[in-house]
């Protein structure tokens, strides 16, 4: 019973398992929607599909004459299909063009061209001895592998550039060879941009290549700073082969320069060609070929006449006046020299703080070094006169002489002291001095009352005299007074002899001062020549400048 009810059952079941069996079929044959959106993204009809089929990536594949697949590069060359210019199929970047010098009946050296379209110089930094150059940088060698289509319409068409000339863009240069190129003496090397790199390339239909490209350059310049700010400058922009000798590589340039252009900058500029010497660099790797241009400068003076070297002279001529003052009158005269001196300090560290770096003391450092020297003079020359005027400052009597004064003026008294300890310098000679001291007129009415005083010997010989009347004499000892009614003695100052050494000091130094300044002027000014024009040597600068005003 068992067993047939089993077998009854069994049909029954394998129906169920044929039956789930057959919709697991139907149901892995039918594609979810994620999946039926990756197909249609792959299919070669979609426009945006991102996989080609291979048959139809075979169809549209170049093939050669012999029936082989082309490289996919539009650039080489290809059967049955119009072209202007085109690569060989062999053509083997790596390789010089000069190596295939025997197609264009050619021999060595091989030569580059560069073109120079300069826009300005846009700076000229002295600290860091670099000069930046704005401009259109173009180089043209000769490719004699190009396959040419002369009867290519394009040649003749304006659209594709000048007459024999097509344009192409820049990244035409993955496939073909270009020079390897040394810029002496590069600091920077900009490309100049917009929304992409200016640059392109042009094909000429003598298999000429020319690259140009907008740069922005800065370049060492070997600057002398020992005439500044009366200097002038000289820099060459040189570029070559940085590979190739000048036994495989020449070179040639020509430059465009519209001065009408140029910003102003601190210098006068003038560019011209580049000097045979600098066409050829030596280094230990071998002679290169070099092409450019030099750069000549010369810095504008005017701001330094107006600013540093006018008030300087100013300041000198000032400090003459102070010979004019009276010796006495010290602060007056003390407070300008030192003023005119520390404000000429002031101005030397100024210059020196915004000076470029010179190998000895520079043309402005060397004028402000005199104009502090002969200030420096002025105040040196006063200071002597102090020093011969310092014994005024003696006290007129000591401690026991002054206490005898003051008893003798308490009683109505003019006194007379033995010693003159202002006026006399004692010696162990015994120099004598003599002293007049002249009253009013005597008491009898009659002649003119003096009163000679002699000193000697720490002595006082007191001699009154009348005029028209009879003289007296008494000799007293160097501790007694004459008690006679006579003037108040006026105060001594410097000896006659020492007077007339100050008057002079003064004098000489009011006669030397201006010769010697001036002729200090002359010999400067005439070394430096400052009003040449170094740019061209047989022109004044006024002149170039005059020529470049509108």
């Amino acid at each position: 019973m068992g067993m047939m009810h089993f077998r009854d059952k069994l049909p029954l079941t394998w129906c169920l398992v044929m039956q789930l069996s057959c919709i697991l079929h139907q149901t892995s044959s039918v594609d979810w929607p994620e999946e039926q959106s990756r197909k249609e993204s792959l299919s070669p009809v979609d426009p945006d599909s991102k996989m080609i089929p291979e048959e139809q990536l075979r169809k549209e594949i170049p093939h050669t004459s012999d029936g082989g697949l082309a490289s996919l590069d539009t650039n080489k060359c290809k059967p049955n299909t119009p072209f202007i210019w085109c690569l060989p199929q062999d053509y083997n970047q790596e390789k010089h063009p000069f190596t295939y010098f025997h197609l264009v009946n050619k021999s060595l050296p091989w030569d580059y061209a560069f073109r120079f379209v300069i826009e300005e110089i846009s700076n000229i930094n002295d600290k860091s001895q670099t000069m930046s150059i704005s401009m259109y940088f173009a180089v043209s060698w000769l490719e004699p592998r190009l396959k040419i289509n002369e009867s290519a319409t394009e040649w003749s068409e304006a659209r594709t550039g000048p007459a024999n000339e097509v344009n192409e863009s820049p990244e035409i240069l993955k496939y073909i060879w270009y020079p390897e190129l040394e810029i002496y003496g590069l600091d920077t090397f900009g490309r100049q941009r917009v929304l992409k790199e200016m640059s392109g390339v042009r094909i000429i239909k003598n298999k000429t290549i020319t690259y140009e490209l907008g740069v922005r350059i800065t370049i060492s310049c070997r600057m002398n700073f020992d005439d500044y700010p009366l200097d002038a400058h000289t820099c060459q922009f040189q570029v070559g082969s940085y590979y190739d000798t000048h036994e495989t590589v020449t070179c040639s340039s020509f430059f465009i320069y519209d001065l009408d252009r140029q910003r102003s900058l601190q210098h006068f500029i003038q560019i011209e060609s580049l000097p045979s010497e600098f066409k050829v660099m030596e280094l230990p790797s071998g002679i290169y070929a070099a092409c450019g241009f030099q750069v000549r400068l010369q810095r504008k003076q005017m701001q330094f006449l107006v600013q540093v070297y006018l008030p300087s002279f100013m300041f000198v001529i000032v400090s003459w006046v102070s010979f004019l003052i009276k010796p006495e009158v010290v602060p007056g005269r003390m407070a300008l020299l030192v003023t005119l001196f520390l404000v000429l300090i002031n101005i030397f560290n100024s210059v020196r703080e915004n000076a470029p770096i010179s190998s000895r003391l520079n043309a402005i450092d060397l004028y402000l070094v005199v104009c502090i020297f002969l200030v420096f003079g002025a105040l040196m020359e006063y200071a002597v006169i102090l020093l011969l005027l310092k014994k005024r400052r003696k006290p007129m009597r000591t401690i026991d002489q002054g206490l005898r004064h003051l008893f003798a003026a308490s009683n109505g008294a003019a006194a007379v002291p033995l010693r003159d300890t202002n006026t006399r310098e004692e010696n162990s000679a015994g120099e004598e001095k003599q002293v007049e001291v002249v009253n009013s007129v005597p008491s009898n009415g009659v002649g003119k009352k003096t009163m000679l005083v002699t000193y000697a010997n720490n002595k006082a010989v007191i001699t009154e005299a009348v005029q028209n009347a009879q003289h007296e004499q008494r000799q007293l000892t160097g501790e007694g007074y004459y008690t006679g009614q006579i003037s108040k003695p006026p105060d001594v100052g410097l000896s006659v002899r020492k007077q007339a050494l100050v008057d002079n000091i003064d004098a000489w130094a009011m006669w030397i001062s201006p010769p010697m300044f001036i002729f200090w002027n002359i010999c400067y000014w005439i070394a430096y020549r400052p009003w040449t024009n170094k740019l061209l040597s047989d022109n004044t600068l006024l002149d170039y400048v005059v020529q470049r005003s509108p």
